[in-house]
């Protein structure tokens, strides 16, 4: 390796290693920073305008992060991070179709990677296509990943309607984590509809001291109160909802 290179790896791995302790560290600017030294010194160098995107995606800057995500993908279009992280930019801004888009896209270069099967599972859950998500979810039990597939399969059991086979899947993904959010708000949401109030409440409590932001678990815990006469916390909750959906 020849001097010269030598340098530009040390110095990258300085200053995307700074970086990232920064980013742990809620330095945002100090963070954008570091990328900004590479630059300087290496205009083209994709890693840290993909960096600067990262940055603003974990501070929840999500449109100024997918313009950085463009940048990279306009000097190399098949850049599979670049690719992935603007199509979980677009999930979250609402927009699943292009996410969908992109994900192919991925899986068209390289069908062995798990984790963009499990975010296709999860946008097709979002548009509503359940059966096509479960497709995706065991395809990355094929892959070697099942856990990470266990919530996934729950939801994507729960909405064709196959609750023993949601609720198995749940439980399961709860042995592995107490704390998933998403398997305890399945959990809930299948105690609810069995009426099953006492194991409903306490499932869906759990899931938002975990997630204080997921709404239809607030919805759900609403409804709930109501049923159990308890007008303090129906107002808690309804309060939190009107809170979540004018942010």
């Amino acid at each position: 390796m020849e001097k010269n290179e030598r340098e530009k790896r040390a110095f990258l791995l300085e200053m995307t290693t700074d970086a990232q302790s920064f980013i742990r560290h809620g330095k945002k600017e100090k963070a954008l920073e570091c990328y900004e030294k590479i630059l300087e010194k290496y205009p083209e160098e994709t890693r840290a305008i993909y960096g600067k995107g990262m940055t603003h995606y974990e501070f929840d800057e999500l449109q100024e992060a997918m313009k950085f995500f463009d940048q990279v993908l306009a000097l190399k279009p098949n850049d599979i991070d670049s690719l992935y992280a603007k199509g979980s930019v677009l999930s979250n801004l609402g927009r699943n179709e292009e996410a969908f888009d992109l994900f192919n896209k991925i899986l068209a270069l390289d069908k062995k990677l798990s984790f963009v099967w499990l975010a296709k599972g999860y946008t097709l859950l979002d548009l509503e296509k359940s059966e096509q998500a479960l497709d995706c979810f065991e395809k990355v039990s094929e892959l070697g990943r099942s856990n990470d597939a266990l919530t996934g399969k729950g939801h994507a059991y729960r909405k064709i309607e196959k609750f023993k086979e949601a609720s198995k899947n749940y439980s399961e993904a709860i042995k592995l984590d107490p704390y998933d959010p998403e398997a305890l708000f399945g959990l809930g949401v299948i105690e609810f509809e069995n009426k099953n109030n006492k194991k409903a409440l306490e499932y869906l409590y759990k899931c938002v001291v975990q997630d204080d932001d997921n709404a239809d678990a607030w919805k759900v815990l609403a409804e709930l109160y109501k049923i159990l006469n308890q007008e303090d916390n129906v107002k808690i909750a309804l309060d939190k909802i009107k809170e979540l959906e004018s942010s």
